[in-house]
């Protein structure tokens, strides 16, 4: 009996060690197996973090094609020339900066019809300007750059067949550093962006803004000598010293008095400094001084009477708000003279002029890749050729306002097509009209034009 018993205590221990064994074994099978599946879950993450960072990738290498992509429909579009410009001059003016050596040949041209709503006053047809531009590239430190410009198919007026064939400049370059770099010759005054900024395809309207005609007078080039560059990247500065204004052939402003090189009277001087102001994306600030002396007669003439001193004071932003751009300047201009400068009638002592523009390119809201652009403009100016005056009444006739709405087409980003409409007014209470007793600067015109870069 007792044999019996403990037979069957060594059976049940033995049951009791074979079941734990076997549990203890299960659960380390559990245990692997669960270890196993954080493998695997580990090893899914990982892959979930692959599968992010290819996504990431790809977005970058999507938008990089993207932009390999515009750059190609630009190089097929301009096979020559890439729309950059150096320190402020158009795009193919800029032309030989980008050349690799030698010569360069670049231009611009336009066409314009005006059609005035008024019989008083003719309709005009004018192939205003064709700008050749002809650089040399010596070095990549000396560059010569040359813009020849032949204004209303080189003849001023059918009848008496005056020529109008210009050098509008004509300077070296020597390029020492971004910071500091030596013009001189002919050049163009920095005393507004649009001074050097101003073909056809890169303004809105076929003609340019009365305020950049009138009180900034562009294209103004003088003689001297002018350093440029950069005190920061995107913080710009020019500075020159030029030929004074000759007197004897201002009226109301100093439109009539620039010099342009031709047999210059050099015994005044002027001086003019620009800051450009391009450090936040898609914000253009700038400012510009003029300030200097003018003297009657031609050079190596005779010594005249007059003497007198000017100021001109700009100051403009623009902003690029993807589609949109807006654009506005205010320009203010003084001068100061002898009694003999002083006397001549109409002759002004303050003006002063502003303007506000906005245009919309539509394209890219149904093709976003195209280089073709159509935009709607709008711009608002107002200005006055006599604030004050030294002598004589004031003419209500030069206190202005223009508003003008268009379209500015670009089948191509060197060809722009332009269609505008201007309303005029004056503080004048004479009608509309050209002749006595009317006021030409009432009628409204209608615009159309054609341009181009080459």
């Amino acid at each position: 009996m007792r044999t019996s018993l403990r037979i069957l205590f060594f059976i049940s221990l033995l049951f009791m060690l074979m079941f734990d064994f076997s549990f203890a074994q299960s659960e380390e099978k559990k245990i692997k197996q669960i270890e196993e599946r954080i493998k695997r879950l580990e090893l899914e993450v990982l892959k979930i973090k692959d599968i992010n960072e290819q996504r990431e990738q790809m977005v970058r290498e999507i938008e990089a094609l993207k932009e390999e992509i515009r750059q190609l429909r630009l190089e097929v579009a301009m096979p020559e020339i890439e729309l950059k410009s150096y320190f402020g001059l158009g795009p193919a003016a800029s032309k030989i900066y980008y050349t690799p050596r030698g010569l360069s040949i670049a231009g611009y041209g336009e066409i314009t019809y005006e059609n005035y709503i008024d019989n008083s006053k003719t309709d005009r047809g004018d192939v205003l300007r064709f700008v050749p531009y002809i650089g040399y590239k010596f070095t990549d430190n000396i560059i010569v750059n040359t813009e020849l410009e032949i204004e209303h198919a080189g003849i001023g007026n059918v009848g008496n067949r005056n020529p109008e064939i210009y050098v509008e400049f004509l300077y070296v370059d020597f390029i020492l550093h971004p910071r500091f770099n030596i013009r001189t010759g002919l050049f163009l005054i920095p005393t507004s962006r649009m001074n050097e900024f101003h073909e056809p395809p890169v303004y809105f309207g076929v003609l340019r803004p009365d305020v950049e005609r009138f009180i900034i007078p562009t294209v103004w080039r003088e003689l001297g000598v002018m350093v440029y560059g950069e005190f920061t990247k995107g913080f710009s500065y020019k500075a020159g010293i030029v030929n004074g204004l000759r007197t004897d052939l201002i009226g109301d402003w100093i439109a009539g008095g620039r010099q342009r090189g031709a047999t210059i009277n050099f015994d005044k001087f002027a001086g003019s400094f620009g800051v450009v102001f391009e450090v936040v994306k898609n914000l253009t600030l700038a400012s510009s001084l003029y300030y200097g002396a003018g003297s009657d007669k031609a050079g190596a003439s005779e010594r005249g009477s007059e003497d007198a001193r000017f100021s001109l004071l700009t100051t403009e932003g623009g902003v690029q708000l993807k589609n949109l751009s807006i654009k506005g300047l205010f320009a203010y201009g003084s001068a100061k003279g002898n009694d003999v400068y002083k006397s001549r009638s109409g002759r002004a002592s303050k003006v002063y002029g502003w303007y506000l523009e906005a245009g919309y390119n539509l394209i890219p809201l149904i093709n976003p890749e195209t280089v073709i652009s159509f935009a709607p403009f709008v711009r608002y100016e107002k200005y006055n050729l006599n604030k004050n005056v030294f002598t004589g009444n004031l003419d209500p006739t030069k206190d202005r306002s223009v508003f003008t709405i268009g379209l500015d087409f670009k089948p191509h980003p060197q060809v722009v097509i332009k269609a505008d409409y201007q309303i005029r007014n004056t503080a004048s209470n004479l009608p509309a009209g050209k002749g006595a007793g009317k006021d030409e600067w009432k009628i409204d015109q209608f615009n159309i034009g054609i341009g181009f870069i080459f």
